[in-house]
């Protein structure tokens, strides 16, 4: 089980993903997905749809990395 105290964008989410992959679908992506596999302080949340790189640093998810799979 992961816990954390909020969802924040990084400066590569908002620079590179933010166009392309609404933060209203990063949320509600984190907040449904039971499966996230743990690398070190990454999180990885992929699917047949879409891919999420995430960061948990001080109890606080920062998205690094937002995609959806073609």
């Amino acid at each position: 089980m992961v816990y954390f105290t909020s969802i924040k964008k990084s400066l590569h989410y908002i620079i590179h993903h933010e166009r392309n992959f609404h933060w209203s679908k990063v949320i509600e992506i984190i907040l449904k997905t039971k499966n996230m596999r743990k690398k070190g302080n990454n999180l990885e949340i992929e699917t047949f749809e879409y891919y999420l790189l995430c960061k948990l640093e001080n109890n606080v998810l920062w998205v690094i990395n937002a995609k959806y799979k073609t």
